[in-house]
């Protein structure tokens, strides 16, 4: 509730998006692309979305990246995310779905 609150006070970009809050979550990641495509003049059937698992907290990012967006909210099944290697790892144990740090998504 307060992520819309935000969002709306200002109509700007919020820093970070906790994706999991959204009803329609494709929804948000299809805008990403359909923003890049207008700014750089693409065809939308043409782009395609990338994402770097940053080392941040959801709280640690200063403000909105300037292409894409920060998204959090995110957990993994199975694995864990080791931000040292920047990489997946085995599961560590009674650990059952740990948080993912935010992560840039871009197209």
């Amino acid at each position: 509730h307060k992520q819309l609150l935000d969002w709306t006070a200002d109509l700007n970009t919020p820093k970070v998006t906790w994706i999991s809050g959204l009803f329609n979550p494709q929804a948000f990641l299809t805008a990403v692309m359909q923003v890049t495509a207008r700014k750089n003049e693409w065809p939308l059937d043409r782009v395609i979305t990338t994402v770097e698992v940053t080392k941040k907290n959801a709280e640690e990012v200063e403000g909105a990246t300037r292409e894409g967006a920060y998204i959090h909210g995110l957990y993994v099944d199975g694995a864990r995310w080791d931000s040292q290697q920047g990489s997946l790892e085995d599961a560590a144990m009674k650990e059952l779905y740990p948080k993912l740090p935010v992560v840039l998504v871009k197209a």
